[in-house]
């Protein structure tokens, strides 16, 4: 099984593929008790919803990238985040550097979906999940904001998540593990 940090530092290869065929901010006390959630599979999703605003979100300014990323690794366990944030700032980079010179028209839209999420196994406070239906959808826009090509991938291939995706519970709330 490939550990989830290597997953995630294949996301920004995987993005501008599928584009193309660090002076930190102090963290809120929020961001310090991170974005567990009271189910694994409520982290996951949580964590989904959080990314998908990050690639649609506009990403020029690197505060706006530090914010994202730190938002991003806020989802993992404490002890893990500091990893993930350098990963994640990473691969917002990459992103908006991809997006920043379109290979068609003037823009990209970049969007996930998928129908639920499911629990594959749960024993004691770790768990796996799967995201049921994934897809990610990747839109080349004209000036005018019209859609000049698209292309749509699965959204197990972005995540590896062949296996699922790993949670474990910390305290009394679950948060996205590397494994």
């Amino acid at each position: 099984m490939i550990r989830f940090r290597a997953r995630w530092r294949l996301a920004p290869l995987l993005l501008v593929a599928l584009l193309f065929t660090a002076c930190g901010v102090a963290p809120s006390e929020d961001e310090l008790l991170g974005r567990g959630g009271p189910t694994p599979q409520a982290v996951v999703e949580s964590f989904l919803t959080s990314l998908n605003e990050a690639l649609q979100a506009d990403l020029t300014a690197a505060t706006e990238r530090r914010a994202r990323a730190e938002r991003l690794a806020s989802y993992f366990a404490p002890s893990e985040r500091a990893d993930q944030r350098v990963v994640f700032a990473q691969m917002l980079a990459d992103y908006a550097a991809s997006a920043a010179r379109p290979a068609y028209g003037s823009a990209i839209h970049t969007e996930l979906s998928y129908s639920g999420i499911e629990l594959l196994a749960r024993d004691g406070d770790r768990a796996t999940v799967r995201v049921v239906d994934g897809q990610v959808l990747l839109q080349w826009l004209d000036d005018e904001g019209e859609v000049v090509r698209e292309r749509t991938g699965a959204l197990s291939a972005l995540l590896d998540q062949t296996e699922g995706l790993p949670v474990v519970r910390v305290g009394g709330s679950w948060f996205m593990t590397e494994g």
